[in-house]
């Protein structure tokens, strides 16, 4: 069974101690844009929700948008084991809440 993605969006928010409409909404800065598409990426993992489905939980994002911010994401974990770590963790937060 599925997680929701309010769910997803819950835990990556609290995670990141940034409120979730912040999270759903266009505000651009490092931590933000770190969190956001964090969790477009657990959206996508977790779910199975289409990028334009995707793209509409963030405030009506472009699908091509939501494909950036997977991307970045999956470059991250490769290169970044404390990243990975970071995507690990909120990960089992959502998988034991659900």
């Amino acid at each position: 069974n599925l997680p929701p993605p309010n769910l997803i969006i819950g835990e990556v928010s609290r995670f990141y101690n940034i409120e979730e409409s912040v999270i759903r909404g266009t505000l651009k800065n490092k931590n933000t844009a770190e969190a956001r598409q964090v969790a477009m990426y657990l959206v996508r993992k977790l779910t199975n929700l289409s990028l334009p489905d995707i793209g509409k939980e963030f405030g009506d994002r472009d699908h091509t948008t939501v494909l950036h911010s997977l991307d970045q994401v999956e470059k991250k974990m490769r290169s970044d084991p404390a990243y990975a770590e970071k995507v690990k963790e909120i990960t089992t937060n959502i998988n034991n809440k659900k």
